[in-house]
């Protein structure tokens, strides 16, 4: 449901502050409806033995909830696209006053207009309509038989594509809506069957089917399907007018994670530039961005850079994201104690724990960063600590990390909890944890819906860890 909030947010900050209720009111009718019939809709939600006032109220928000989601739909942000929308309804609306009080030539100059920008510009819910008021005109005052069918034939034509669009909007949601759940990816490939069975050819429902096929490929770890669908789609939203600066932003963003998973920071940093300039400023796009910059520097082994922009951007108002800052302090912490950086005041692992608490919550996903770092800290200050927390961490290991893309994490662990048995040293730990440590050289990072498990691969923590147990014994 959180997810779901982000994206729509993302797409227009303005959106949830139109609509009347909690939040989570209107993510709930969202999920549950299909929301392609308004008379569905309404049906749906006055369908109880409830007072006749109460149906009315629910009808007017339920009105208002598709109209918000046509906002989604249509509005086209900043810029030439929105000028264009923009000026395209307007010549609708004063078309149809014209026509309305008989002035045929220039309403139907004024209606051609709008129709030929909104053909333009894929703005197919407008096309329709304009094409039915073009279809009528020709039918019943030109008596134009031959242009009555051809603007009839478009009707059909938008129609589909405008129900096409929708519904496969209606498929991507449900997929973002559950990405933080347990979500297989038989569920995402099943959603994504069902997309492509519709066979669309409108802009915005290509751009819904590859969406789905990026987070269909971040959830099987195929980071070359991602990379594939990101450029392609890319490329032809560059030929392509009235398209979302959302949309751009999500392919360039996305692309820069399969980057940062295949290990090409440099490839990464100059997506994520790029995902920078579509952005909107405070949004939770924008602090996205800084998120996986922050990754990035840290995979790429910059971490005085990496520290920098933890510093500029720690203070960040969505508390997902300054959950995942404060998980990004302790590894810094860690690589300040083997003298990889210099900290500026001192880490307090209680403090860590109180700001990082409603994450733990997450039992695969960022509790697992948690958890790591906090060992991590122990390793380097307090070894008795850290012995005292292996029980209770093999046990969650055992009992939570059993997902397709938790193994890594769960390998990591193990090899972490081996340190004791090891009287940690580095020889004694490569013997014992030999096959761990296999798994880890043999099985390529995974990135995606828990973007902040390895903020280190976890090969390379290895190595500063070995490393630092050798030098302590020399």
């Amino acid at each position: 449901m959180k997810n779901l909030t982000d994206y729509i947010r993302s797409i227009n900050p303005q959106l949830l502050r139109l609509i009347p209720g909690k939040v989570g009111d209107l993510i709930k009718t969202i999920q549950a409806n299909n929301f392609l019939s308004e008379a569905a809709l309404i049906a749906h939600i006055c369908g109880s033995d409830r007072p006749r006032k109460y149906y009315l109220n629910l009808k007017s928000e339920a009105v208002k909830i598709l109209q918000a989601l046509m906002m989604v739909s249509t509005s086209k942000e900043d810029g030439e696209v929105k000028k264009k929308l923009d000026f395209c309804r307007k010549n609708f609306a004063v078309g149809q006053k014209f026509l309305g009080k008989g002035v045929q030539e220039e309403g139907l100059r004024l209606i051609k207009q709008a129709h030929r920008i909104a053909v333009e510009y894929d703005f197919v819910h407008l096309a329709s309509e304009l094409s039915s008021v073009l279809y009528y005109h020709y039918a019943f005052y030109e008596r134009n038989k031959r242009l009555a069918n051809g603007y009839a034939e478009q009707v059909d034509h938008y129609c589909e594509s405008y129900r096409n669009e929708k519904k496969a909007e209606y498929h991507l949601y449900q997929v973002i809506a559950d990405l933080d759940a347990t979500l297989k990816p038989l569920e995402i490939k099943q959603a994504l069957d069902s997309v492509i069975a519709l066979d669309g050819d409108s802009l915005r429902y290509r751009t819904c089917l590859k969406m789905l096929y990026v987070i269909y490929g971040f959830n099987i770890g195929d980071y070359r399907l991602v990379l594939d669908q990101c450029q392609s789609t890319i490329e032809f939203l560059v030929d392509k007018k009235g398209v979302y600066r959302s949309h751009y932003f999500f392919f360039y963003n996305n692309m820069a994670i399969a980057q940062i998973a295949l290990k090409r920071p440099s490839d990464a940093a100059q997506n994520l530039a790029l995902a920078s300039r579509y952005a909107h400023v405070r949004t939770i796009n924008e602090k996205l961005v800084f998120l996986y910059q922050t990754i990035n520097a840290h995979n790429a082994g910059q971490y005085d850079q990496a520290y920098a922009l933890y510093r500029a951007h720690r203070k960040c108002k969505f508390e997902r994201i300054r959950q995942q800052f404060a998980i990004i302090e302790a590894y810094l912490c860690f690589l300040a104690h083997l003298g990889y950086l210099q900290l500026e005041g001192k880490f307090r692992i209680g403090k860590y724990l109180n700001d990082t608490f409603k994450a733990q919550s997450d039992k695969c996903g960022s509790n697992i960063s948690i958890i790591i770092a906090e060992l991590l800290v122990y390793l380097a200050r307090n070894r008795g600590k850290f012995i005292d927390r292996i029980e209770a961490v093999n046990n969650y290991s055992y009992r939570h990390l059993k997902s397709e893309d938790t193994k890594r994490a769960k390998r990591f662990i193990k090899i972490l909890c081996l340190l004791p048995r090891a009287n940690f040293k580095a020889p004694a730990l490569q013997r014992i944890a030999a096959r761990q440590i296999r798994y880890l050289e043999e099985h390529p990072i995974r990135m995606g819906n828990n973007v902040s498990i390895e903020i280190i691969p976890f090969e390379d923590l290895l190595a500063m860890i070995l490393s630092k147990l050798e030098r302590k014994v020399a």
